[in-house]
Parts: C-alpha cells; structure tokens; sequence
C-alpha cells in the first residue's frame, strides 16, 4: 500500500543541532521554550494554508514543525510537552484530511500517498499515521490492511525516544478504529477481532523493544539519569495493554490461549527490569478479575521467567489484593480451578485446585530465595487476605501462613528495632481478626501466640485489646475451660505484669481492666459442671493480676459465680450434678475475702448482692455468714457514707424470703443498733425510721412482721429529732411523716390517725419558724416546703380514694 520502502531507517546521523536551528550548549528550558516557539510558528503558518485550500504548503509547514520532534536534546519529560503540542496541531490537519474527502470528494488512497514524499522520516510517519486514521474511517480500504501498513512503517523509526512517542501516536490515532466484534469496522475483508489483537500486540513488541534500547543509550556513567527518564516513559509501553483490554471481541479463551501467551513472552523476551515490573502491574490491573483468575497459573509461572531485580512482592500483593476485592464484591466466592498434574508419562489426571493452593505453590518457590523478611510477610499478608475473602470456611490456610511467618521470624534477630517488621506483624495478627469476627476461630490458629510474643509490650497489648473487643462486640460465646485458657495466653499482657511492660496512666489502665471484666459475660455452658470450671480457670488467672487489677475483674467473676449458683438451684437434675451451690458460694466467699483487703466498699455490696442470691438458694446459714461479713466490713466505713450502707442492708434484709425468724430477729436488731451509732444525729433518726421497715410491711415473709417494733422505730428517730439543730427538724419530721404514712397504708394497726394528725400539727406549728430563722436561705426551705406540700397532697389523695379508712384523719 505504501511507495514508502520497508527498510527505510531514521536518519539520526543527519540529526544535529543545525537541522532543527537550535543551537549547541543550551539548557533543557532554553532548548524547549525554542522548539515550542517553532513548533507554534510552523503550525500558525500550515493553517494559514489549510484555510487557503494550499495542501501542499500545509504539509510543508506541517514538515517543519514535526520535525521538531527529531530532537535528541530534550529529556523524556520536556519531550513529551513538545509531543503534546505538536499533537494538538495535528488534530486540525487530521480534520482538514476529513473534509478533503468528505466535501471535496477527494481519494484518501491520493492523500496516503501524498504525504510520503516527505523528506525525513519522522515528519513523513506522523503524517502518514494522521492520513491513515482518517483513511480507516472512510473505510475506503481494509482496516486491518492500513493498520499492518502503519505498525510495519513504524519500524522506520529505531531512536528509543522518538520511537516510542511515534508508536504512542498511532495507538492514540487508531484506538476506536480497531476492527473489532460489533464495532464499525468489522466486515467482509475489514477484518475482525483477530487482526486488532495481532496490530496492538506487533505495536506492544516494538515498543517494548524500543524501551529497553533506552537502557543502554549513551555513556555508561549517566544510566542512573537515563533509568529515571524511562521512569518517565513506562507510561507510553502500557497504553498498549489497555488497548486490548478494550476490545470487546476478546473471550476468555482467546485471551487464555493467544493473548495472554503472546503478552507474557514479550513481556518476559524484553529482559528489562524496569518493563517487565510495569508491565505485570499493568497486565493485572487492566485486564478482568475472572480473566486472572482462569489463568492463573499462567501469570505466576511467567513470574519466575522475570530477571531476578524484579520485585515479585508487588506484583503477587496486587494481584492477590485484586482477587480478594473481587471475592468481596461477589461474596459467593471464587469458584474451583482445574490444572493438570502429570501422572506418568503417558496419562494425565485432572486435579482440582483452588486459587490459594496455585498461589501456595509458587510462593513457596520465591519466598526464601528471592525476598526479605519484610516482604515475606507482605506477601503473605496478602495471602492470608485472599483466602479470608475467598474460603473462609478453609481455616488451615490461614494457620498456614502464620506459622509459616513464624518460622521465618524466629530466624530474625531484633525484630523489636524494625518498625517496618513490627508494623506488618500486627497486620499478620490484627486480620484474621477483623475478618472472622470470632474469637474461638483466632484461638484454634496454632501459631498465633508465638508470632504474637515476639512484638514489645505495647503492641502486644494492642493486639490483645483488638482481640477483647472483638468478642465482646460480636458477643462470641466461650463454653469450655480450655477456650477462657488459650484467650488468657493471648491477652497476658492485660492480666498480669511483665518484664519488659510500660506502665500507663490511670484512666488508659482502667478502660483495659473494664475490656477484660467484661469477658467474663461471653462465659457460658449448658452443662453447670463444665461452667464451674470455666469460672474456676478464670478465677486462678484474674487472682494473678496483682492488686491493682482485681478491683476490675473480681466483681464481674462475682456475679457470675451468682448466676451459676441459682442454675444449679434451679436445674431439674441437680442431685445428678458434681458441683452444688454450696461450693459455688465457698469459692465467692474466697474472692470477696481477697476483694475485702483491697476494696472494702465493693467488697461490702458483693456480701449484700451474694446474700440475696443465697436466701434465693435456700442457704440460710450461708445468709446469715454472708450479712455477718457485709456487718463487719460496714463497722470498718467511713462514718460519711456508713448512712448509704445501712440504707443498702435494710433493703437487702427486706429482699430475704427463706431466713429463719431467730436470725433474722439477730440481723435486725443488729442493723437497728447500728441506727444509733451513726455519728450525726440527723443520720441517726432517718436510719431510725428506715429501720421501720425491717419489720413492716414484709410481703415476702408475713412471720417476720413486727408492727410493734416498727412502731418504735419511728417513735424513736421522733425522739431524735428534738436533739438536732432547729434548721434540720421541719425535712426530719416530714421524713418521719411519709415513713407513718406508710406504715398506716399498710394496715399496721399500731400506727393510729392520730400519729399523722400529731406530726402534721407539729409541722404545721413550726414550718412558719423555720421560715423566720433561715428566710435568706431559700435553697433549704423551698425544698422543704415543697416536700410538704406534696405530701399534703397525696394524703388528701388517699382521703378521696378511701374515704372510710382515712376518715379519722384531719381535714387539710
């Protein structure tokens, strides 16, 4: 098609400075802002001459300014800003070229011929590429005709740079004119998909050729400047795997049996670094994930063919990352890949084989030889990613890579100075957590305790919070003892001191105490038996944590014995059961005997709480030694808050439902005793009348009523009152006022109308006092006068509602 010979080769000896009029020793800029000027003169003056209808001058000028292109004075970068420009002008021929045929009716096989007479090649190329487009979209010949012509007269062309941008502007000119299925483009004699894939692909080979060359161009002591140039044009070699990402017609199996073979043997013929890592990053990301996952084995066997300075890592980390974001959008996983294994040598047999076995193989052949530790462990990060994604329920894989990554680290010395190696172990560990979401999975990884302590303090406590908190978030339930043992390994540095641990501050300390107690709520077995078991291998590994930590984590343990307590109480087969509730209590009496010399006050409420669990078990003695112990740990309070207690006893006291009335006789005379030692006498007359109700009402026990004994309670805290300060008699007496109220609702016959006309009366008479003596202090007498009011009103209430039974009350 073209007059043009084959052979024609690109003059670089006729190339000096005089030929494009730039002169010697300028600098990169001055050489640029020169082209860039005659460039734009030289395209002023071509459309001058379209518009006049001159072709011939056009192309002259045309001529002129490409052959601006012929410089070897630019670097790559400063190349590519002429190319640009250059490439803007020409789009005005190509449209000039469109309208000659289109309006003017001129032949495109005329035009294609014209502008070979150029004198240089590289004009002369530029111009028959920008004919040769248009020429495709005339379809006046065959496209794949005119694209073979082009791809072979490219080859006129050998200067790596040059060459390079003059094949980069043939892709770009012709990349929506490829014969492909279903395009435009594809008819009788048009060609079809084929003919595009063997275009693109002859391109891909010369520019690839066309790279590497640039390597080995000029003096041995500026490569390091020439490998950052190629830096700048590895760009131009990948375009051509877009290209064929791109057509539509390309199947699975065209691209596994020809595409693929074909790309992968340049790739790897180049024997060029800096290609051949470029173009394996480019080939996974351009192409589709089902394409990679069909020819797998092929990608990673062309990987071992690479010269040895490729970085392997990248390439197999992107390729994995890809496969396991597919797997993540298309959550029905990965399916099966069949590869053939040699049986003998005649017979073949089909073995299956999942994508994370194919990757096993071939990592196993590189991991030791080829890479450090660093990158041992980022390539198996991402392993273990794709297998979370892709399987799952294939555990063993993920096992796989962490004892594998602790073999590998256990021949490491000092990791603990390497952040980059710390880094990437926490990432080791932290994944499988975040992915599974199941703590029982992470305990049942062999090797995961062992890569876990090789890490500092800090980080293994950070890994050991990510792991609290995952149960704890997903609420995974821990049924056996050996379970809670393997997770107190994994998070040690939580629950114990150790040699090389920083100390942290108070609030960081408790927040982590808080994540561990909270554990103890995952605990749980059918069988009560295994559950006392459970609580028991906790209970040895929270005693270890020293006093600072088992104010956190014995309080929860507590309730927990408590619940199991009431479960064994409660089970249809508890005769049968190796564990009875005695002995479950015999291990929290323990426990708050060691809570007791560190937290008294907790320790105090625990008695309380575990004696209502025991009465709810029918254990009185059990009761009776629990309340004993909250007695003594009361008597040794702060006299400030010994009120606050004695308020919590009353009511636990009034909870009991199976205690004996001898004890509970002893109990409350007890609690009524300690009314009277409090040491301010306002504290002493409400604990007086609070103990009213250790006798009256007691709806859980009728036996253990006493209106008599109430009824002294509350004469006597009205006994109180006299000995207190007059400002503090007015809140006293209608305290005393709503406790008689009470007593008289529930039908406690000692308590009369005639005890509540009596204090209203004394209130009333000295309400109007109070007001006079601390009149400036509205903050007190506004409450009381309320409180008052209130009460006033719910009587007045009750006297509406049960008329008979308040008659006798006064009128308010």
């Amino acid at each position: 098609m073209s007059n043009t010979p084959n052979n024609d080769y690109d003059e670089d000896e006729e190339y000096l400075s005089q030929s494009t009029g730039q002169q010697p020793g300028l600098t990169q800029t001055q050489y640029l802002n020169q082209a860039k000027e005659e460039v734009d003169k030289q395209a002023y003056r071509m459309k001058r001459s379209l518009d006049k209808g001159n072709l011939d001058d056009a192309l002259k000028y045309a001529a002129s300014m490409l052959n601006e292109l012929r410089t070897s004075n630019l670097s790559p970068k400063n190349y590519y800003i002429l190319y640009m420009q250059v490439f803007d002008h020409l789009r005005h021929l190509e449209l000039y070229f469109r309208e000659e045929h289109d309006i003017r009716g001129r032949k495109m096989q005329e035009l294609y011929e014209l502008v070979q007479h150029t004198g240089n090649i590289v004009p002369r190329l530029y111009l028959l590429v920008t004919v040769g487009s248009v020429y495709i979209q005339t379809k006046e010949a065959p496209a794949k005709e005119i694209l073979k012509d082009l791809v072979e007269m490219c080859k006129g062309v050998q200067h790596p740079t040059r060459g390079l941008f003059l094949r980069n502007y043939l892709s770009q000119l012709t990349k929506d004119k490829l014969p492909d299925t279903g395009s435009e483009y594809e008819s009788v004699g048009g060609g079809n998909v084929n003919d595009s894939i063997a275009y693109v692909l002859q391109n891909f080979h010369e520019m690839v050729f066309l790279f590497s060359r640039l390597k080995n161009e000029g003096p041995v002591k500026e490569r390091a400047k020439r490998e950052k140039e190629r830096l700048d044009l590895r760009i131009l070699i990948a375009t051509n795997l877009v290209r064929l990402s791109q057509l539509d017609g390309i199947s699975l199996e065209l691209y596994k049996n020809e595409v693929l073979p074909k790309v992968l043997q340049i790739i790897i013929r180049s024997n060029d670094q800096m290609a051949q890592q470029y173009l394996m990053e480019s080939l996974i990301q351009v192409f589709p994930d089902d394409f990679h996952i069909a020819t797998l084995s092929q990608i990673l066997a062309a990987c071992h063919e690479l010269q040895t300075d490729v970085d392997l890592k990248t390439i197999y980390i992107a390729l994995m990352d890809r496969l396991a974001n597919y797997a993540r959008q298309y959550p029905e996983g990965i399916p099966q890949l069949t590869e053939k294994a040699k049986q003998d040598d005649s017979n073949t047999q089909q073995v299956s084989q999942n994508i994370i076995d194919i990757f096993i193989s071939y990592i196993e052949r590189i991991s030791i030889k080829r890479m450090e530790i660093a990158d041992i462990l980022s390539v198996q990060i991402s392993l273990m990613s794709l297998a979370l994604q892709t399987y799952p329920e294939k555990v063993n894989y993920v096992n796989d890579v962490i004892t594998f990554c602790s073999e590998q680290l256990k021949t490491t010395n000092d990791i603990s100075s390497n952040q980059t190696l710390i880094r990437l172990i926490k990432r080791l560990l932290l994944t499988p957590i975040e992915i599974y979401k199941n703590i029982l999975t992470i305990l049942d990884l062999e090797s995961f305790g062992e890569v876990l302590s090789l890490l500092a303090f800090e980080d293994r406590r950070y890994v050991a919070l990510e792991l609290c908190q995952c149960g704890i978030k997903y609420r995974t339930v821990i049924s056996t003892w050996e379970e809670v043992g393997k997770l107190f390994e994994l998070i040690r540095p939580l629950l114990k001191d150790e040699e090389d641990m920083v100390e942290r501050d108070d609030e960081e300390f408790e927040e982590e105490q808080n994540t561990v107690a909270r554990l103890i709520h995952l605990f749980y077995n059918e069988d009560t038996d295994v559950m006392f078991k459970v609580l028991a291998t906790a209970r040895k590994q929270f005693g270890q944590g020293g006093v600072k930590r088992i104010q956190y984590t014995l309080s929860p343990l507590v309730f927990a014995y408590l619940s199991l307590a009431k479960r064994i109480h409660n089970s249809a087969d508890k005769e049968e059961k190796a564990i009875q509730e005695e002995k479950v209590f015999q291990y929290v009496i323990e426990i708050l005997d060691v809570l007791a010399n560190q937290q008294s006050s907790m320790a105090l409420r625990l008695y309380l709480q575990s004696a209502i669990c025991a009465d709810q078990c029918k254990l009185e003695t059990l009761v009776y030694e629990l309340l004993s112990q909250a007695f003594m740990l009361y008597e040794e309070e702060d006299s400030k808050i010994q009120l606050d207690f004695l308020i919590l006893i009353i009511n636990t006291m009034r909870q009991l439902k199976n205690i004996g009335e001898e004890n509970y006789d002893t109990l409350s005379t007890k609690t009524c005793q300690y009314s009277a030692k409090l040491l301010r006498k306002p504290d002493q007359c409400k604990a007086a009348c609070m103990c009213s109700n250790l006798f009256w009402p007691m709806p859980e026990d009728s036996k253990l009523q006493n209106a008599s004994k109430a009824l002294e309670c509350l004469q006597w805290s009205l006994k109180i009152v006299k000995a207190c300060m007059p400002d503090q008699q007015i809140p006293l007496f209608v305290e005393i006022l709503n406790l008689y109220l009470y007593q008289f609702h529930t039908e406690n016959e000692k308590v009369t109308a005639d005890y509540l006309n009596g204090l209203i009366d004394l209130i009333n008479s000295n309400i109007d006092n109070v007001d006079e003596e601390v009149q400036e202090n509205e903050a007190v007498t506004i409450p009381i006068k309320i409180f008052y009011k209130n009460t006033i009103n719910y009587i007045r209430y009750l006297k509406r509602q049960q008329a008979e039974k308040y008659a006798d009350v006064m009128n308010l």
